[in-house]
């Protein structure tokens, strides 16, 4: 291993050493002070925005599934419904953000990305690999991903449309606004399909707005949004129940106020509401009918202790206070936040003093359960010569459980202007879902004496950056204790929610990128990125079945890059080859199948002429069969055609 990363940065070096440094432009999600790529002492992943628009990808998850270290596992078409994973670790374990500002669900992570922006309001994406809570708070556990929003820069209207295989299709609007005080951003996209197979049909839609208001010497940013989404979810959580299906409903809103140059002070307040129907038996025309208490379909009449839809909502409310200064002793970052988070629910928590009525539902909220976070960081970063360091503390305290202290270290040494050398250490949390604490249906059973989840992660890198260049490894570590697991230890036995005792993960990332190069008459390429990630679990043989924690992605390799054939034309194309750990039972078969490795090409052809753009595209090009989760198929090719005019 030493030897082959001695080679991997030699080769770097040798490729591009003697170039000028890239400008330290891109702000990134390393550290509470924003700092650049290349003072980060962390291993960022960051794609740009014209690479997001004209990726191979409808949607933000298909976008992340050709990102190293990360494992989009989507469920259903268009990224209805997608679990993220970051160097191994769970779908809780991972906390999604826009523009800074948490987007956890307290209820699942399965809503995590229920988000109200979609690919064509996305400035840039920074994916932080390891452990954030230092940084972000409780589920920034094995990393995080921030979106970045586009402002507006120029009155202009933008209008989409595109036509796909499986009856699919999509079509957006947008408003740009900008004067001299405001700039203002207004979004709409819908889509839908009948899906590649029954019950795997979809239809969604997403309206998103934000404006920036510029009152004296302060920076008013607002911002919101609403999306709904109703799918077909084959075998999506349960082989037993194939015939699932699910509606979500997402309304998100913030507010910060940002002030001051010497001293900067950011306020926000944000609120989160999500609406959750799970149906473990569809119901409506060609599925199971409602009929005095029963669910019907045909000659079949769903299990006896199935008298009703699961019912969820959740709140997350929440205010922040951040201030940062420079001083002789480097800069300083202090701040606090509140979190309120609810759910109420006919399955989740403990009784309501009175049930809460579900308008055009059936069914009411009569559960209901609560808590309340606190937290406080301060971070301080030095640079002492060729040393960047930092260190950091955030005290946090959620009720019911312990207060806790989460410590970062991270360290720096620029060996010359292009070549870095870095390691850091942090300790990191997720709180349990509500759906671990209490969920009771279909041989599930949560457990209310669930435990925080706490890691201790460690990594050292190297990075070497030059004008056309950037190059990355970084080797991890990640001790895990108290890790939330979903288990069942025999045949028939329930499955449980559990904190296991220990799992550590260990691996590899690499990365090199390279973009604006001088060989544009030969390749005519505008970026190049090609990556590798390898993870491995200390224990690989555990004493129970799991359902989540050990079916990781062992070995992962992307390539992306976008070509200009001739003026307006041009090809982008993302690789990706994938091979998971862990097995699962067929569901036809009832044996034990291994997950097949799997290699993914998605392409997209687009020509822009005048104030259009044409664009043809296609993913999974290859046509492969394949599952990210267990008995949960995933379409084959699928083409599209598009057309977007800006005026």
């Amino acid at each position: 291993m030493k030897k082959t990363l001695l080679v991997i940065c030699l080769l770097g070096t040798s490729i591009s050493y003697g170039q000028s440094r890239l400008l330290d432009t891109a702000l990134v999600s390393a550290s509470r002070l924003n700092t650049s790529l290349q003072s980060a002492n962390r291993n960022v992943q960051v794609i740009e925005g014209d690479e997001i628009a004209n990726a191979p990808a409808n949607s933000v998850a298909e976008l992340l599934d050709f990102v190293i270290g990360i494992d989009a596992r989507q469920r259903g078409m268009f990224g209805t419904q997608t679990d993220l994973s970051i160097r191994g670790g769970t779908f809780e374990q991972v906390l999604v953000l826009v523009n800074g500002v948490r987007l956890s669900d307290p209820q699942t992570g399965h809503h995590l990305m229920n988000l109200p922006v979609q690919k064509s309001d996305i400035e840039r994406i920074e994916v932080l690999l390891g452990g954030g809570s230092y940084i972000f708070g409780g589920n920034a556990f094995s990393g995080a991903v921030n979106i970045i929003t586009k402002d507006a820069t120029e009155d202009k209207v933008t209008a989409r449309a595109m036509i796909g295989s499986f009856d699919s299709y999509q079509a957006g609007f947008s408003q740009q606004l900008a004067g001299e005080y405001h700039q203002t951003r207004l979004s709409v996209n819908t889509s839908a399909s009948e899906g590649f197979k029954p019950n795997t049909d979809f239809n969604n839609t997403n309206l998103y707005g934000q404006s920036t208001l510029r009152l004296g010497k302060h920076n008013l940013n607002l911002s919101g949004g609403y999306t709904w989404q109703n799918f077909g979810a084959q075998n999506f959580y349960s082989d037993n129940f194939p015939e699932q299906y699910e509606k979500t409903r997402t309304l998100f809103v913030n507010a910060g106020l940002k002030s001051g140059d010497k001293v900067t002070i950011d306020r926000q307040v944000y609120w989160r509401r999500n609406w959750d129907e799970f149906q473990l038996y569809r119901e409506g025309p060609g599925f199971y009918e409602y009929d005095n208490g029963l669910f019907i379909k045909g000659n079949d009449t769903a299990a006896s202790f199935y008298t009703g839809h699961n019912y969820h909502r959740s709140d997350v409310l929440g205010g922040k206070l951040e201030v940062q200064f420079s001083s002789a002793w480097g800069k300083t970052s202090l701040g606090g936040e509140y979190r309120y988070e609810e759910v109420v629910s006919n399955n989740l928590g403990e009784p309501l003093a009175a049930p809460i009525t579900i308008d055009a539902e059936r069914g009411a909220y009569s559960l209901g359960v609560d808590r309340h976070n606190l937290s406080f960081s301060v971070q301080q970063y030095k640079k002492a010569g060729r040393f960047d360091l930092s260190a950091a503390l955030m005290v946090n305290y959620t009720t019911p459980y312990e207060p806790g202290l989460y410590p970062a270290l991270t360290a720096g040494y620029n060996i010359n202007r292009n070549h870095k050398l870095y390691g850091s250490f942090n300790r990191s949390f997720r709180l349990p879902s509500y759906t671990d604490l209490y969920y009771r249906l279909g041989g599930a059973v949560g457990s209310k004496d669930l435990r925080p989840e706490n890691s201790l992660n460690y990594e050292l890198g190297y990075k070497f950056m030059a004008k056309h260049h950037f190059f990355n490894v970084s080797l991890f570590r990640r001790e895990g204790t108290d890790i939330i697991d979903w288990i069942q230890r025999c045949d028939t036995c329930n499955l449980v929610a559990s904190n296991t005792s220990q799992v550590n993960f260990n691996g590899v990332d690499v990365s090199w990128r390279l973009k604006g190069l001088g060989f544009q008459n030969s390749l005519n390429m505008d970026f190049l990125e090609v990556g590798y990630s390898y993870i491995i679990t200390d224990d690989q043989d555990p004493d129970y079945e799991s359902l989540y924690v050990f079916d990781y992605l062992t070995h992962k390799a992307t390539l992306r890059s976008q070509h200009s054939i001739i003026k307006g034309l041009k090809l982008s194309y993302s690789l990706s080859y994938q091979q998971r750990n862990g097995s699962y039972t067929d569901a036809e078969s009832g044996d034990l199948t291994d997950y097949p490795s799997i290699f993914l090409v998605d392409a997209k052809l687009l020509y822009q002429w005048k104030s259009f753009d044409f664009s043809v595209s296609g993913q999974n090009l290859l046509d492969k069969r394949y599952f990210d989760r267990g008995n949960v198929e995933l379409p084959g090719a699928w083409l599209w055609a598009g057309i977007e005019v800006s005026l």
